[in-house]
């Protein structure tokens, strides 16, 4: 009931049955690391935002282990087996379908990848390929939505955070300008949905200080919602959704 999307691909611990652990022979950048949290992390956000507003965000997280599908490659380097594509396809449908309904019902909306990393351990890393996944944001509200003082990493750096890009810096860290879903449904694809991947450093994701982590990150995705998004339905879309 809000804009607003939550996608963690890459913290599963479920074992997909009869599908053999990916190889990899040759995808360039190979892993099959489990993102630690990640999914937990992100169902607290959903939580936490559901406080705020009284209503839910989407919430998209893969419960299968990354080892068997990684829902965050384009399918070719996806997965191996046909068991794995079932589970690829089904995490993909979901996601189009959030997209397709926050762009019927509001005409935008956010979408925000939730991903570790353990480069900076205290670090969250920002990921939108360097503007372009963003581009109906920036285009709309100009750069401070991304960096300015409401924005989600503003609002992070201002709580003492330590982010990157820094605010008031606009290039991002070569390593995380943001992966295959935010590359797909970000707004320079024409959906109307502005992408920006999350990459949450391990120390930000340990279990004593997840719900802190998520609390931050929620009031922060709640300032930027307030001053970016529509967080009210468009009349037509209340108007159907009221109809018998």
């Amino acid at each position: 009931m809000l804009p607003i999307i939550l996608s963690a691909p890459h913290g599963g611990r479920q074992p997909i049955p009869e599908a053999p652990v990916r190889r990899g022979v040759g995808v360039a950048q190979f892993t099959t690391g489990r993102d630690n949290n990640t999914g937990e992390l992100a169902g607290r956000i959903a939580a936490k935002l559901e406080e705020r507003f009284g209503a839910k965000p989407f919430l998209i997280i893969a419960l299968f282990e990354r080892k068997y599908v990684d829902a965050n490659r384009p399918s070719a380097s996806a997965y191996e087996s046909d068991q794995g594509k079932l589970h690829y396809e089904s995490y993909h449908r979901k996601l189009r379908a959030a997209c397709e309904r926050v762009r019927r019902e509001w005409y935008r909306g956010l979408l925000l990848d939730i991903h570790g990393q353990g480069t900076g351990v205290d670090t969250i890393y920002r990921g939108t390929s360097n503007g372009k996944t963003v581009m109906s944001l920036v285009g709309r509200f100009g750069r401070a939505a991304v960096s300015g003082a409401a924005s989600i990493l503003g609002q992070l750096e201002q709580k003492g955070y330590k982010v990157f890009p820094p605010t008031d810096k606009s290039y991002e860290e070569k390593q995380y300008t943001g992966g295959y879903i935010v590359q797909t449904y970000g707004s320079h694809r024409e959906t109307g949905i502005d992408a920006i991947q999350l990459e949450i450093g391990t120390n930000l994701r340990k279990l004593g200080v997840l719900d802190r982590t998520a609390a931050d990150l929620a009031n922060a995705i709640a300032v930027f919602g307030k001053e970016y998004l529509p967080l009210m339905r468009s009349s037509a879309a209340a108007e159907a959704i009221t109809q018998p």
